[in-house]
């Protein structure tokens, strides 16, 4: 049977950093510390396990380094908090919110949005470190990052020629249009088009959890096409929709359930998919 003796030297330690422990907080230093503290009283190592609901290899674990390393070793398990210690370091945590603001394409990434998944590749890449894509958000935001949405810019910004035609827009061509239309009281549009979707789009809503909610639509998968211009000095709005007149299938096989003669609506087939801008030029085909 082997008796270990401590020091008077090593005790005052333990026992002084039995108090920090408690100061901290910090259970997992206090079982350390005190079931090493128990050793020096002369308890086996088994009892000690079984004291502390530990493996008797843990209990060993510790005595071993205290007889390797001294005091020096539990030093380092003075962080505060109950949790376990970060996997990352300061300076990483800095060099990993660097990189997520640089964003995806600047670390080889061909997806211009970060996702859970790459940022944990981006870790054990850069660090060695793995991590549970479901606890990343939470490091993510504590390192000042939020998920949310982006938004588009031209991929041409930083081109020096396209910044150089800009340039000449902004300086020389806008600044004459301008005063030529002022000469002349002549106006000024900005024009362009639109579509708008008849069938509704889908948003975030207030539901039960684990009941998804259920928006009826229609189903007819219809648009509104218009075109419009702002005039510049006045900032008038015109606008003008797109309208359009044709035989679709589903008129003709309407026109077939309300009695149409066959005759009639093979005939009209041939009408079928064509555009008229008006409504008079569609009744004179019809």
């Amino acid at each position: 049977m082997v008796t270990l003796s401590f020091s008077k030297a090593i005790i005052a330690g333990l026992e002084q950093a039995r108090t920090k422990a408690c100061e901290l907080n910090n259970l997992r230093l206090y079982k350390i510390v005190q079931g090493l503290l128990w050793i020096s009283e002369g308890k086996s190592l088994e009892k000690v396990a079984r004291l502390l609901r530990v493996d008797v290899k843990t209990v060993w674990n510790w005595l071993k380094r205290l007889m390797v390393q001294g005091l020096s070793w539990l030093w380092g398990q003075h962080y505060r908090g109950r949790g376990r210690k970060s996997k990352l370091s300061g300076e990483q945590k800095q060099a990993l919110y660097k990189m997520v603001k640089a964003g995806p394409q600047t670390q080889g990434f061909e997806c211009g949005v970060w996702t859970s998944a790459m940022i944990v590749e981006l870790i054990w890449r850069h660090f060695g470190v793995g991590y549970n894509p479901h606890y990343l958000s939470s490091l993510l935001g504590k390192l000042g990052l939020s998920y949310q949405k982006a938004r588009f810019v031209s991929d041409r910004q930083e081109d020096p020629n396209h910044e150089r035609a800009r340039r000449a827009w902004v300086e020389q061509t806008w600044p004459a249009i301008l005063k030529q239309a002022q000469a002349s009281g002549a106006a000024i549009l900005f024009a362009d088009e639109a579509s708008f979707a008849l069938w509704g789009s889908l948003s975030r809503t207030w539901a039960p959890r684990g009941q998804q909610p259920v928006v009826k639509t229609t189903g007819r998968r219809k648009g509104m096409k218009l075109f419009g211009a702002i005039e510049f000095f006045s900032g008038a709005f015109y606008y003008r929709e797109a309208i359009g007149y044709m035989l679709s299938a589903t008129a003709l096989k309407q026109l077939k359930a309300e009695g149409m003669p066959a005759e009639g609506v093979y005939a009209l087939r041939a009408l079928k998919g064509q555009r008229f801008e008006t409504e008079d030029a569609f009744l004179q085909a019809l």
